[in-house]
């Protein structure tokens, strides 16, 4: 017969082990980027950018791989950006916003030493880096790729830009619908 006190011991145990945080995840591996590339924001329709903003985006070339991948359908894309959660889909209308940055102005949103380059990139150091304006958080892996909260896998690669440096080429804002018809 077990002793009570080792049966609490053990129950105790166990409960302080869905108490402490998990270990820290091995992260999976980020990609480079190119000197001038095109990035893609996409938010909701009314979601506006104030200069100092700062915006999570995605290379415009993964976002398309992504919806032909998703075979066009709205609600997948955005579960996969983390836009939208499991069980979620897409009610409202959105709209995505292209802009021509150049690598200086990007920077990772990712867990460690602020301003250590990743993969061509700057680990971002503004204190409010860790999710982007609209994305859940269980969407941010602090890895530099985010969460595909449909499917519960890796997510597309995660970058950080401020407004005022996106838009010094100029922009273009496309509806979602159009997004998902051309890709």
């Amino acid at each position: 017969m077990i002793p009570r006190r080792f049966t609490a011991f053990v129950a105790a145990v166990a409960l302080l082990g869905t108490l402490l945080p998990a270990p820290a995840q091995a992260c999976d591996a980020v990609k480079e980027v190119p000197d001038s590339l095109q990035v893609a924001w996409v938010s909701r329709t009314g979601a506006a950018a104030g200069n100092n903003t700062w915006l999570e985006v995605v290379q415009l070339g993964e976002l398309r791989s992504l919806i032909e991948r998703s075979h066009r359908d709205a609600t997948t894309v955005l579960r996969a950006i983390g836009l939208l959660g499991r069980k979620q889909t897409a009610k409202a209308s959105y709209k995505v916003v292209v802009f021509e940055v150049e690598r200086a102005a990007l920077c990772r949103p990712m867990d460690g030493e602020p301003g250590t380059t990743v993969a061509g990139l700057p680990i971002c150091d503004h204190p409010e880096q860790r999710q982007g304006v609209g994305v859940k958080p269980l969407a941010y892996t602090g890895c530099g790729y985010g969460t595909d909260l449909g499917a519960g896998i890796r997510g597309l690669d995660v970058l950080r830009v401020r407004w005022a440096d996106a838009v010094a080429k100029g922009f273009c804002v496309l509806p979602w619908e159009r997004m998902l018809a051309e890709g």
